[in-house]
């Protein structure tokens, strides 16, 4: 009877402790795992030690299932949200890319405006120029090198005869 009476005010605690949500159901399932383990206690003391000893290993047993168990649900748990995390990150990273592409892009078209309004040319201009250069240098080298052939061959044409041996000395005593 008066474990009656202890039962009874058990419950009439649990009752007023469940103020609300998990916290007051968390309370109440220990509460109610304590006292099944007073009774499995109990009902061993009646039965005697061999009932004890084979309460304990059911218990072993049990708790062995339920960490298997548990172990198993927190690796399906993992697993199942080792994806969307991965899912997650890889949108985030290629959302992160093409805004970093966007803002590449609008800083070059800014720069590229701002070097034009100050007259500066552009890579493609400089390239176009250059090979301009290169081809003005290459025409330049060519009539270069036709004076050259025409001021040789003009000299050939008029070489002057050797003067004789007379105006040599005259030359010489002047």
């Amino acid at each position: 009877m008066a474990a009656r009476r202890k039962q009874g005010k058990a419950r009439a605690r649990t009752a007023g402790s469940r103020g609300s949500g998990a916290s007051a159901a968390l309370i109440e399932n220990v509460q109610q795992i304590w006292l099944a383990g007073m009774g499995a206690i109990a009902r061993a003391q009646k039965e005697g030690p061999a009932a004890f000893t084979e309460a304990v290993s059911e218990g072993f047993k049990l708790l062995e299932r339920s960490r298997s168990n548990a172990e198993q649900a927190i690796r399906d748990a993992f697993e199942a949200a080792q994806e969307p995390v991965q899912t997650s990150f890889g949108s985030a990273r290629d959302q992160a890319t093409e805004t970093w592409d966007n803002l590449e892009a609008l800083f070059q078209t800014r720069v590229q405006k701002a070097l034009n309004q100050i007259g500066v040319p552009s890579a493609e201009e400089v390239r176009i120029l250059t090979r301009r250069v290169a081809e003005l240098n290459d025409s330049v080298q060519a009539l270069s090198a036709r004076q050259v052939r025409a001021k040789r061959a003009a000299a050939k044409r008029t070489v002057p005869k050797k003067p004789g041996k007379r105006r040599a000395r005259a030359r010489t005593t002047r």
